[in-house]
């Protein structure tokens, strides 16, 4: 009967990482899902069992997380979402300087700040990073 513990407990391991996408229950529901196999096999070892467990989830967190966060979930790596906005070029729809001014990037409207002189309204500019819900930009070369 401890195969059912083990189905149940795979079960609601994977609905948590359905929400977290993080790779790390999926892992851990790799080896609950072993253990049931061992619990299929011999139902009365529960110390191999829980070893197995053990090991199946130690090895996929090692190794096969890492693997999956690298090739699967992009937002790991950071460069996606705003983070991605450095390096593009954008129009400036008001005079920038260090403390404010508008540009206008792929059809959205900012906030932009300059760290550098002053740039006039109509100049390209380019992003150089985003600080909170405003771009720092530099002029085009």
């Amino acid at each position: 009967m401890a195969w059912g513990i083990w189905a149940i407990i795979t079960v609601a391991l994977l609905i948590v990482e359905t929400i977290t996408v993080d790779f790390l229950f999926m892992m851990f529901a790799a080896g609950t899902l072993a253990a049931l196999f061992v619990s299929l096999a011999s139902p009365t070892a529960l110390a191999l069992q829980i070893v197995v467990f053990g090991i199946i989830s130690t090895l996929g967190i090692a190794f096969v997380r890492p693997w999956a966060r690298k090739h699967v979930n992009d937002s790991s790596r950071g460069e996606s979402n705003v983070y991605a906005l450095a390096g593009k070029t954008a129009k400036a729809l008001t005079d920038i300087t260090a403390n404010a001014g508008r540009v206008k990037l792929g059809g959205e409207v900012w906030s932009a700040k300059t760290d550098g002189a002053s740039i006039d309204e109509g100049a390209t500019v380019v992003i150089q990073s985003v600080e909170g819900a405003r771009v720092v930009v530099a002029p085009a070369p």
